[in-house]
């Protein structure tokens, strides 16, 4: 095969072949670069959510003029609440029950000044909250109502109003221990006065709970409000990085809070970069592909009159073609090898900037690149491979 090289290759240049190595080594980096930044940064993500906590995202729907002028209502029908639960994304969920009659909390304690104010409750089960406490039950024989409150509610107090106001700054051990009383009041007029407790400090949750048993007998016992559809819902999510958790809240026209959803946008934005990435990376190797066969095919124009002479000479086509295939697996195994070197410098060098900023992430190439490269150069070969064949085949007729 030695001297039929000489032979075909005498009349050609190497400039066209040199081209399209380096355009396909450069798009096969860029590709391969991609999909190993991609994987390590959803590996990052993952790593980041704690699988036995899984994230728990309060979802509303947007308030608009329309519901501000009662045409319209703001909660969650069963309808909705069912197509929410089925989603991909949605390991769990659990509307919120709110109170359906007027609350009242009053304060009896001498170390506090007295002070009344209307209040709210709302209740989802146990398996939701945040806060984990011997306290959380309701007994309706002693009568206490435990209540748990958002940890930003004391924080607005302490560091905003009782600042502003001149007031004592309350710590938590203080809260915990208060005297007040909560006044349930029914629709004849009538009422009842329960002694209530904060019992801790959500930070999951920004709403006043109270247990789920109290709040239905409460509701049972003294509601008279009309009855209408949970206005939030609390959905439990294993990979809140998941884009379709924001496209099916936006879509739907529902609301969170987005600090939750940041994963989520950062995802969207990940495979949209990554994806114009790997555009460009595709782009690159085609025209990679196009340059190879177009230089094959002008090597083997050239070299026409020679090809010919070898066939009447005794030499069958696919002798004739081994050389230009010898040449372009040569190739194709050195744009390879060099792309995956590039590639794995690439990534050792990402890994120690990553440690430095406190990431974890792979020093060495994932298995999916291999298989990338693999699969492609091996589109590539077999496409000009047989470009090649039937190339000489038609000049040897």
């Amino acid at each position: 095969m030695k001297g039929l090289y000489s032979i075909l290759w005498s009349d050609n240049s190497r400039a066209h072949l040199l081209g399209a190595f380096l355009g396909t080594l450069a798009g096969l980096v860029l590709l391969l670069s991609g999909i190993q930044f991609y994987t390590d940064i959803k590996l990052v993500l993952s790593d980041n959510q704690d699988l036995l906590d899984p994230e728990y995202i309060v979802v509303n729907k947007k308030i608009n003029i329309g519901q501000t002028l009662g045409f319209s209502g703001s909660g969650f029908s069963p309808e909705e609440i069912t197509a929410l639960r089925q989603q991909p994304f949605a390991d769990k969920l659990a509307p919120f029950i709110s109170n359906a009659f007027p609350i009242q909390a009053f304060t009896e304690s001498d170390k506090v000044p007295n002070f009344s104010t209307e209040l709210f409750f709302e209740a989802i089960p146990d398996e939701y909250i945040d806060i984990k406490s011997d306290e959380w039950q309701w007994d309706p024989e002693e009568g206490i109502i435990p209540i748990i409150i958002p940890q930003d509610f004391l924080n607005l107090y302490n560091f905003g109003f009782a600042q502003s106001q001149g007031l004592p700054q309350i710590p938590k051990g203080v809260v915990s221990v208060l005297n007040f009383r909560i006044r349930l009041n029914g629709s004849s007029g009538n009422y009842q006065d329960l002694p209530g407790r904060i019992v801790g400090f959500s930070n999951r949750i920004h709403s006043i709970l109270v247990p789920q048993d109290f709040l239905t007998w409460a509701n049972d016992t003294y509601g008279y409000f009309e009855k209408v559809d949970p206005s939030r819902v609390i959905l439990v999510s294993k990979d809140p990085t998941d884009p379709a958790i924001i496209k099916y809240i936006e879509d739907n026209g529902y609301d969170t809070i987005r600090e939750k959803l940041k994963g989520s946008r950062l995802n969207i934005i990940l495979k949209f970069i990554i994806s114009f990435l790997v555009l460009i990376a595709g782009i690159i190797i085609l025209l990679a592909f196009l340059v190879f066969f177009l230089s094959l095919q002008l090597m083997i124009s050239r070299s026409s009159q020679k090809i010919k002479r070898l066939h009447k000479l005794g030499f069958h086509y696919r002798e004739i073609s081994r050389p230009y295939i010898f040449l372009l697996l040569i190739l194709m195994i050195a744009v390879t090898s060099i792309a995956l070197l590039i590639t794995g410098l690439f990534t050792r060098q990402m890994a120690a900037m990553a440690e430095q900023w406190n990431m974890a992430i792979s020093s060495s190439l994932h298995g999916i690149i291999f298989g990338t490269a693999l699969a492609l150069i091996t589109l590539i070969s077999l496409s000009n491979v047989i470009a090649i064949l039937i190339s000489t085949k038609k000049l040897c007729k």
